[in-house]
């Protein structure tokens, strides 16, 4: 039992969620877990798709697309209780305090 405590992140599986939903294509979910690499890779991607986007459309496209691919797969691992934080502890705790 301990051990699982130990496992488990502080950070809210709900405000995780709801970063996603909301700010995804930012990586402001990504950056509230911790992991501010891939946060702002993400954001550096949302900003360079948006430059590409205004030069030439269907590259442009296939940009935004590939981020919201990313973005997908984040909100279905944070759905299911498998998203990390920094650490590697499982943000998948519900509670409101």
């Amino acid at each position: 039992m301990e051990e699982n405590l130990n496992n488990v992140s502080k950070k809210n599986r709900f405000t995780t969620l709801m970063l996603c939903w909301f700010l995804g294509f930012f990586g402001v979910h990504r950056l509230y877990a911790g992991r501010l690499g891939s946060g702002f890779l993400m954001l550096y991607g949302t900003i360079c798709s948006t430059l590409i986007l205004a030069i030439n459309l269907p590259i442009g496209l296939m940009c935004f697309i590939t981020m919201a691919a990313f973005v997908v797969n984040d909100f279905v691992v944070i759905a299911f209780k498998q998203f990390s934080d920094c650490y590697g502890k499982c943000i998948c705790d519900d509670s409101i305090y």
